[in-house]
């Protein structure tokens, strides 16, 4: 169920039958037993335009997800829209995320100021399996370090705004 109450969102993109895509996933599952209803917790298999709905009304969003490329697995990067659209590698999430963006943009949908995107290398997306391999399950707690920050982040300059309103 949607809600924006939080204004702040993680969107966490995967799917957990496909081996290490679905460290996202599982970063998601700490950060809900973190954070509670204090932020929106999203676990989400597909994208596309589906995510014009999801994302709608929040303030600030993070997605996180796994990617394909020349690093080595259990990487894990700030990726920018800009630097998604000029990907070379395949992935069923990031296809269309620029230009779902672009949208929102023309249709003047109510959308995240801020959207940052964290990635996890792996090194094969396509195994069929449940479970992530050892070295992603090592990297989990990095990748759950790395949102909690920007959420910290984000709520201590929401707090800090707040604070001056009431001055």
């Amino acid at each position: 169920m949607k809600t924006t109450q939080n204004r702040l969102m993680v969107l966490a993109l995967g799917n957990d039958i496909m081996g290490d895509d679905g460290a996202a996933l599982a970063a998601a599952k700490v950060l809900r037993d973190e954070f509670g209803n204090e932020v929106d917790i999203f676990e989400v298999a597909s994208a596309g335009f589906m995510l014009l709905d999801l994302l709608e009304g929040y303030d600030k969003v993070i997605i996180i997800d796994t990617i394909l490329s020349t690093h080595s697995p259990g990487l894990i990067r700030e990726l920018t829209v800009k630097e998604l659209s000029c990907r070379l590698t395949s992935s069923p999430h990031y296809a269309g995320l620029p230009e779902i963006i672009g949208l929102a943009k023309k249709l003047e949908l109510n959308f995240p100021d801020e959207v940052r995107i964290l990635v996890m290398e792996i090194e094969d997306p396509f195994i069929i399996r449940q479970g992530l391999s050892p070295n992603i399950e090592r990297k989990i707690p990095d990748l759950v370090k790395k949102v909690k920050d920007i959420i910290f982040d984000w709520q201590k300059t929401v707090t800090l705004k707040n604070f001056e309103l009431t001055i």
